[in-house]
C-alpha cells in the first residue's frame, strides 16, 4: 500500500494531467500547491473555471476532497441559519459520494468527499472531484446564492486576466479566454479592457 508521499505524487500527476477534447473536469487546467502540516499532507488546487479552489488533505490511510464555500453560518441570524441547515441535509441525500457539513469556529459550509485510498484510481477520482463540483453547484442554486457566486467568479477571472497580462500579450490572453472558457473575440476584449481600466469586476454581469 502506498504511503502519504507517494499518494500526493499520485494527486498531482492527476491534477496536472490535462487531457484535450474532454469534458471531465479533473481533464482541465488546474494549478497545484502542496502543503505539509505535522501528519498531514494538503493540496491546493485551482482551475480557472471555479472561484473555489479543490484541497485534497491525505492522512494516514485515508484522504478527502474539500471545498471551502466561505459561507459562515454562525453569524447568521437562528431562522436563516437552520433554513439553510435543512437545506443542506436534505441535499445529503441526492449525492452518493458528496456531503455537506459544518467546520470551523463560525460554522462555515464545507462540500466533503471521502476517498478510498484502497483502491483509488485515476477515474474514481475525477469521478469524485465532478461530483464534489456539482455538489457545489447544486448548493449554490438551492440556497440562492447564485447572484454571490457569480460575483466571486467574475473577480476570479479579472484576477486570472490580470497576472497574464503582466506577462503575455492582449492578444494571447484573448485566445486564451477563448480557449479556455469559448467566449467570442468580442467578450474576450470586453474583458481585458474593463481590467486595463481597472473597473469593478462584478459590473460585466449586467452588460
Amino acid at each position: 500500500m502506498m504511503d502519504k508521499k507517494q499518494w500526493k505524487d499520485k494527486f498531482v500527476k492527476w491534477f496536472e494531467e490535462e487531457i484535450a477534447n474532454s469534458d471531465k473536469p479533473l481533464d482541465e487546467h488546474w494549478d497545484v500547491e502542496v502543503e505539509e502540516i505535522e501528519d498531514e499532507i494538503l493540496i491546493k488546487a485551482t482551475s480557472p473555471k471555479t472561484p473555489y479552489s479543490v484541497y485534497v488533505h491525505i492522512s494516514k490511510g485515508f484522504a478527502s476532497l474539500q471545498i471551502y464555500t466561505g459561507i459562515e453560518t454562525a453569524v447568521m441570524e437562528i431562522k436563516e441559519r437552520l433554513k439553510i441547515y435543512r437545506t443542506l441535509l436534505l441535499l445529503n441525500g441526492r449525492w452518493r459520494m458528496a456531503k455537506y457539513i459544518i467546520g470551523g469556529d463560525n460554522d462555515e459550509i464545507i462540500i466533503h468527499t471521502d476517498l478510498d485510498l484502497v483502491s483509488l484510481s485515476r477515474e474514481e477520482f475525477s469521478d469524485a472531484l465532478t461530483a464534489t463540483l456539482f455538489a457545489l453547484n447544486d448548493m449554490v442554486e438551492r440556497l440562492g446564492f447564485s447572484e454571490d457566486y457569480m460575483v466571486k467568479w467574475v473577480s476570479h477571472l479579472l484576477q486570472i486576466v490580470e497576472e497574464k497580462l503582466k506577462e503575455e500579450s492582449e492578444t494571447e490572453v484573448e485566445e486564451y479566454l477563448m480557449k479556455t472558457f469559448g467566449m467570442t473575440k468580442e467578450m474576450a476584449k470586453e474583458i481585458i479592457r474593463t481590467v486595463k481600466a481597472g473597473d469593478e469586476g462584478p459590473s460585466l454581469m449586467y452588460r
